[in-house]
């Protein structure tokens, strides 16, 4: 017994003296760094230094299409930061941010153009020399159509300082929007926040579905099963017309499964989410229109059912978004994921999810941004000042990653603008899956086989293509293989 308690005595002993021998180590100090801690990485910018040097971007302002508002707000900002609006001071911090960096200043010029007049407004700038922009944003389709010619610089010369390895540029876009392998004209990135912005998406009024399905929530089972397809959104659409005026006939006071404009701009989206194959590119990296095969025969069918359909009506632009807010539309199409930026008032929630697959075997979600989108360009006459002019830019996309698109995309996207918790899930979808920005991009430059051909055929009620896509591969191929000698005489011989 004795023996016990001394044991017990000895072992409470030393349990005292490791606990003063911690107590005396125990400091304020930092511990020292193990040598597994990663150190901050030197800001390569720290000492770059432009001594107030203006930095001129040319930007588009023009209202684009479904009242979405046009993106130069998240580009230029406002003079004094609102701090009521996440968004704004955001841009307003960013744009404070990099010009304290560099020591420079912002300064921005105004185009309030239509997407058909940018092609000569730009040819007009390179032919008199002018080197005043720093930097072009305006429309991809019309930006793309010049990209061969000579107009704008190769990004990809490894004498500018891009560094398109960082998360904050979308190389994948760049690279996907490029007419010859090796020669990136078009620019892409988080500052150029119109991407996202312009990104399509379908939105669906939940109580309605709820009324009718039961659990509102269901859609986004359905979409992350990879089970959302044409097929399923036909039987959807069709299930949903309500004669709701009682008149016997469909009109624009009834209640449909899918709301739309009108059928161009409303088969954008429906063409490059179900993916035509249109084209791949041979053993030097050079397009080859490939648009004249059985899927896209399967797809130009399955979106005239989509447009004809019983459930689907078109209302004007103007009242497209009006009338899916007042219950006459389950799903409201032509809309982008900007388009929840106006819906915040909406009586009923709303849920967002992406354009559908073809078919299930898919297994992959495809996002369109629409021909308008606005990207960026450096004109060839500015090519004297590309080390100032990549050096701003990084920083620009740099900051942006780092201050806007934390507010923006998680923050007012995903909360502010709807208080649906499972809509984040959706909008990833929809970001991180943008395809099929080639034939959105050069269709007008090509010979316009999805314009003339596909929508121009639905557009006449009917889905018979292929042997108008048979005609149409040959001669558009034939012009892009002018394009292909243009820019090859342009930037390589």
């Amino acid at each position: 017994m004795r023996l016990r308690i001394l044991a017990a005595l000895l072992t409470a002993l030393l349990l005292l003296s490791c606990l003063a021998a911690c107590a005396e180590t125990n400091t304020d100090q930092e511990p020292e760094n193990s040598g597994n801690e990663t150190q901050l990485e030197p800001d390569p910018f720290a000492n770059v230094n432009y001594d107030g040097r203006e930095f001129w971007i040319y930007t588009s302002v023009n209202v684009a299409a479904t009242a979405m508002g046009n993106s130069n707000f998240m580009i230029e900002g406002t003079e004094e930061a609102d701090s009521s609006d996440i968004v704004a001071s955001a841009v307003y911090k960013r744009n404070l941010d990099t010009e304290e960096l560099l020591d420079i200043n912002l300064e921005y010029v105004h185009s309030d153009l239509p997407y058909t007049a940018v092609a000569d407004d730009i040819k007009k700038f390179v032919s008199s020399g002018t080197d005043e922009f720093d930097l072009i944003i305006n429309d991809l389709y019309p930006l793309a159509g010049l990209s061969t010619s000579g107009y704008f610089v190769n990004t990809l010369d490894p004498e500018y300082k891009f560094d398109f390895d960082k998360k904050y540029w979308y190389s994948d876009y760049m690279t996907g929007v490029s007419f010859i392998e090796g020669y990136q004209f078009l620019l892409a990135g988080d500052y150029f926040a119109d991407i996202i912005r312009s990104a399509h998406c379908l939105i669906y009024n939940k109580e309605l579905y709820e009324d009718k399905y039961g659990n509102p929530d269901e859609l986004y089972d359905v979409v992350l099963n990879y089970e959302w397809t044409h097929a399923k959104m036909l039987e959807i659409i069709a299930d949903n017309y309500v004669d709701l005026n009682g008149n016997g006939k469909a009109d624009n006071e009834d209640r449909y499964g899918y709301g739309i404009s009108e059928i161009w701009g409303s088969s954008i989206p429906l063409i490059a989410s179900g993916g035509t194959n249109y084209m791949t590119r041979d053993e030097n990296g050079y397009p080859l229109i490939t648009i004249n095969n059985d899927r896209t025969y399967a797809l130009t069918e399955s979106i005239y059912n989509l447009m004809y359909s019983e459930g689907t009506f078109a209302f004007t632009e103007a009242k497209l978004l009006d009338a899916f807010i007042n219950d006459q539309a389950l799903i409201v199409g032509y809309q982008r994921l900007g388009s929840l930026e106006n819906m915040r008032h909406m009586e009923h929630d709303a849920g967002i999810i992406p354009y559908p697959m073809l078919l299930a075997s898919d297994k992959q979600y495809n996002t369109s941004s629409h021909d308008t989108t606005e990207i960026g360009v450096i004109l060839t006459t500015a090519i004297n000042d590309m080390d100032f002019i990549s050096t701003v830019l990084e920083v620009l996309n740099r900051e942006t990653d780092k201050t806007v698109m934390p507010q923006y995309y998680e923050t007012a996207l995903k909360v502010k603008y709807t208080d649906d918790p499972q809509a984040g899930a959706m909008i990833d979808i929809i970001h991180d899956n943008f395809r099929n920005v080639f034939e959105l991009a050069y269709d007008y430059a090509i010979g316009t086989p999805i314009q003339s051909v596909i929508y121009g055929t639905i557009a006449n009620k009917s889905y018979s293509v292929a042997s108008k896509l048979a005609k149409s591969q040959k001669s558009c191929q034939k012009k892009i293989d002018k394009l292909i000698r243009e820019c090859e005489d342009a930037f390589i011989n």
